[in-house]
């Protein structure tokens, strides 16, 4: 891909030549690019492969605060749920202990989150605050009623914060598993990763997708509350601001997830390059240029 420089924004005109390549591995790009060789960026690191990187001395890691969020959907359509008692999502949500999870599941590349929205994003609400970890807040609520097992479905690249989870609703008394598998709904707790692409529109992008009567994530009833506030959000373009920090609150209070962090993502960059990170997760270059 080359500069067009008839572009319209002056200011943003790319200052590089652009070449992707998706045949060679993620192991040989990355090797590539620590050992000063033909690749200058490799994006999607896992946090193992972040610190490997390290070592190098051609290369280093730039992490992005991103608007992603990991979040552990209640399964409250399953037949005989208990989900659906606020009660005890809010009870769940104090007995995991998310900076134990972020350690071991994201190797500390991750931030806690209060709700749905992170921290720097359009309509972060810095008065709302996460739910604290209190196992002895929370067991004799889960205790009283009869939470005693419970099953997390992950997939393989969120397994240790799934292993994580286990270890904290220990604590509370509650003995959990994981499942991978990916079959089936006789699940609890499922893991779930989303980004925010757009620069304003968290309700659309995130909210609707969790929460939403048409949404993708979904596993509750649907919400006549939520939907009221969306129609608002959406027939009021110019309160946005406001009407999404009531949204994130209002899901907060309900706590129909379990709210984890906000995962970084990260990135191995040549030293030879200026990379700058999108928080929206999107791969834009207009920033980025070679060093002189």
């Amino acid at each position: 891909m080359e500069p067009n420089p008839n572009y319209w924004n002056k200011a943003r005109t790319p200052k590089v030549t652009i070449k992707f390549d998706n045949i060679i591995s993620k192991a040989e790009a990355l090797e590539e690019v620590a050992k000063g060789g033909k690749v200058d960026i490799v994006t999607e690191l896992t946090p193992a492969e972040a610190v490997a990187l390290k070592g190098s001395k051609k290369a280093r890691l730039v992490e992005s605060k991103a608007k992603t969020v990991l979040v552990g959907v209640f399964n409250q359509n399953k037949a005989g749920s208990k989900w659906t008692d606020i009660n005890l999502r809010k009870a769940i949500n104090h007995a995991v202990d998310k900076q134990l999870v972020i350690k071991e599941g994201s190797m500390g590349y991750g931030t806690q989150m209060p709700s749905m929205i992170t921290k720097g994003s359009y309509a972060y609400d810095g008065s709302l605050q996460a739910y604290a970890y209190a196992p002895a807040k929370a067991k004799p609520v889960l205790a009283k009623a009869g939470v005693t097992d419970v099953v997390i479905a992950s997939d393989e690249g969120h397994k240790a914060a799934a292993d994580a989870i286990v270890k904290s609703l220990a604590a509370s008394g509650v003995k959990a598993s994981v499942d991978t598998t990916g079959k089936g709904d006789n699940w609890d707790i499922k893991l779930v990763e989303h980004f925010d692409w757009s620069p304003d529109y968290a309700y659309g992008v995130v909210f609707r997708e969790f929460f939403g009567k048409d949404g993708g994530f979904r596993s509750m009833p649907e919400d006549p509350q939520f939907e009221a506030l969306a129609q608002k959000i959406v027939s009021n373009p110019t309160k946005q601001e406001g009407l999404t920090k009531q949204m994130d609150r209002y899901v907060h209070d309900q706590a129909n997830v379990l709210f984890l962090y906000a995962p970084s993502k990260l990135y191995a960059v040549s030293n030879r390059v200026n990379f700058t990170p999108y928080r929206s997760t999107v791969l834009e270059l207009a920033e980025t240029s070679l060093k002189h």
